[in-house]
C-alpha cells in the first residue's frame, strides 16, 4: 500500500502557522529582548491567520491537522 505522508495544502499551511505560534510563545516565555518584542507583535497575527484558515478547512482537513499536531504534555 502507498500511504501519502504529505499533508494537504491547507493542512501544511496550518502546521507552519502553528510552528510560528509555538516559536512566538517560546520567545515570550524565555526572552526579554527584541525577539520577544517581535514575537509579541506577530503572535496575534499568526493566531488570526490560523483561525481564518481553520474556518475555511473541511472536516477531513481539520481531522488531518489534529492528527498531526503534537500533543501538549504541559
Amino acid at each position: 500500500m502507498n500511504f501519502d505522508t504529505q499533508p494537504s495544502g491547507r493542512v501544511a499551511q496550518a502546521l507552519e502557522i502553528h510552528r510560528s505560534i509555538v516559536a512566538c510563545s517560546d520567545h515570550l516565555t524565555r526572552n526579554n529582548d527584541v525577539h520577544a518584542l517581535t514575537a509579541a507583535l506577530m503572535l496575534p497575527c499568526y493566531q488570526a491567520q490560523l483561525g481564518r484558515l481553520a474556518r475555511a478547512m473541511t472536516d477531513v482537513e481539520k481531522s488531518e491537522l489534529m492528527s498531526m499536531l503534537p500533543i501538549d504534555a504541559g
